[in-house]
């Protein structure tokens, strides 16, 4: 597993973050890992997924019914719960559902303080622009940034934090849901009040350009392709995929650090 790299930098550490919107409902989602943790969060979708039509690296959260398969949602967030950090923006304040977001993510890294890790957010340079400047009204310093077009299919990080942030989206519709779902996902504009207002006016008011880090970007096509990339630390975007390599190197990586269940469904992609 190759960390996420430029030609001045490695990250062998990342917080995928996501966000999903119902009505007026907005949660977003973080998850922290090391490249070698990404091993486990793969391995606890596959078990979860078992007995349902859901593969990583072809399906995200939608092509799930939250009513239909309750028990998969549930499997995948009791195993990871201890990786998830949440918050949840209950709406009817007006609030452009993009900018949001981008306030929302920017009080999960603080919350995170993280030191030497790569931010992977789910889009393009507009939700990066969005992000870095709502970080810049409350820390001091921005963290690495990379994004990467539908993310969630490239790094079972993401699908974890899209499967979570689905979840809950669909959970709360009411304020005493939020310490009723697992995990317990606090209000924003409640209990980060003090990060809201200048997170969200450092967003609307400055002009900054915010730097995303020039990690390689490709648009790949299959699962095989997929699963190279996210191997490899690219992101997705950018021009097609050149190959279709062998995904036998990440089988016989998974098989090294003891996941021979997970080698093995690799080994059937």
């Amino acid at each position: 597993m190759r960390p996420f790299r430029t030609e001045e930098s490695e990250f062998n550490k990342s917080i995928a973050i996501d966000a999903s919107t119902i009505g007026d409902i907005t949660v977003a989602v973080s998850v922290y890992a090391g490249r070698r943790d990404e091993l486990d969060i793969l391995d606890s979708i596959y078990r979860a997924a078992e007995n349902y039509p859901f593969f990583p690296f072809r399906d995200k959260s939608h092509d799930l019914s939250h009513t239909t398969h309750s028990d998969f949602f549930e499997q995948v967030i009791t195993a990871n719960v201890d990786r998830l950090l949440t918050t949840v923006h209950l709406g009817n304040d007006g609030s452009d559902q993009e900018r949001v977001e981008a306030v929302q993510s920017a009080v999960l890294v603080k919350q995170l303080n993280p030191v030497n890790t790569l931010v992977i957010l789910d889009g393009n340079k507009d939700k990066a622009t969005r992000f870095g400047r709502a970080v810049s009204g409350i820390m001091d310093e921005l963290p690495p940034i990379a994004t990467c077009v539908k993310s969630e299919l490239y790094y079972p990080s993401s699908l974890l934090a899209d499967l979570c942030a689905s979840r809950l989206a669909h959970e709360i519709d009411h304020p005493r849901h939020c310490s009723a779902v697992t995990p317990e996902t606090p209000i924003t504009k409640e209990e980060f009040n003090h990060y809201w207002g200048p997170a969200y006016n450092s967003m609307i008011n400055s002009a900054d350009e915010v730097q995303v880090e020039p990690i390689t970007q490709y648009r790949a096509e299959t699962v095989r392709t997929r699963m190279n990339c996210w191997f490899e630390g690219y992101m997705g975007g950018g021009d097609p995929y050149p190959t279709d390599r062998s995904i036998k190197p990440i089988v016989k990586y998974a098989q090294r650090y003891g996941y021979n269940e997970l080698a093995k469904r690799l080994s059937e992609v």
